[in-house]
């Protein structure tokens, strides 16, 4: 039987009353050139403006920018010691260290002219995720960047995508499927009618449902709304237990309890 979006949130937030999932720490206005922000359990941020990436910790600030590569398209930094940079315009990846140091730099469509990549993001193998826009599917870049292997049959449609460590993911319809770095189907989960897949971090996911946005926990099948945030949200990043999201105007910090 099809549950309908109202009837599940209804039922869904419900559940979670007596639980809250995730705290607000704090929100802030979004300066025009921001495109991501993240907070780590240390305290340190990250940030980028103009596509200049900047790490700012207790001791020291760190940078990094590459004007001839074009617009970051995705940032990576769940792996300290490995961070991923993502270039689609240029189809170039950067590998950085945890001071912002340059550690590789790959064109892809030079080590791999039949891939044009549309996604790209770190397994928790040191191994890259490519989502190939060219054959709609899945697939893995080696640890040493010398071959690929497709895990994915094509997907015909999908609204969303997203990654988490050894797990692919795409949202088509209210159904967002995975697969692991193998191939492996793993079990589905449903969002309500109409919701837009935000971001996941292992057993959580959000997501946004007209202007309202949850943090669903997949394990419990519950969801708490972020009451907080009432406009569309542009983009979300999950560093382990914090949350940012940004909307047009503000930025929004949560914490995982």
């Amino acid at each position: 039987m099809k549950m309908s979006g109202v009837v599940y949130c209804v039922l869904c937030t419900a559940f979670s009353v007596n639980a809250q999932m995730a705290a607000f720490k704090k929100e802030l206005a979004r300066p025009k050139a921001l495109t991501y922000y993240a907070l780590n359990h240390l305290g340190d941020t990250s940030s980028i403006t103009d596509d200049e990436i900047v790490k700012e910790t207790a001791l020291k600030t760190f940078t990094f920018k590459d004007p001839f590569l074009g617009k970051i398209t995705q940032y990576d930094e769940r792996n300290p010691l490995q961070q991923l940079v993502f270039y689609r315009g240029t189809q170039q990846l950067v590998l950085l260290d945890n001071q912002l140091s340059v550690k590789e730099k790959m064109s892809i469509s030079e080590h791999f002219p039949e891939i044009y990549a549309a996604y790209a993001a770190l397994t928790a193998q040191s191994s890259i995720w490519i989502f190939d826009d060219a054959s709609k599917r899945w697939c893995i870049i080696s640890s040493n960047h010398e071959q690929t292997s497709y895990v994915s049959n094509p997907i015909a449609g999908y609204d969303a995508i997203a990654t988490y460590g050894n797990f692919a993911y795409w949202q088509s319809g209210n159904t967002v499927f995975g697969i692991d770095v193998y191939g492996k189907i793993i079990k589905e989960q449903l969002l309500p009618d109409d919701a837009k897949l935000l971001a996941i971090n292992g057993k959580y996911i959000v997501y946004q449902l007209n202007n309202a946005v949850f943090l669903f926990n997949t394990e419990q099948q519950s969801a708490e709304q972020l009451r907080e945030i009432d406009s569309m949200v542009e983009k979300t990043f999950f560093n382990a237990q914090n949350i940012s999201f940004l909307t047009s105007e503000k930025l929004y910090l949560y914490n995982i309890n």
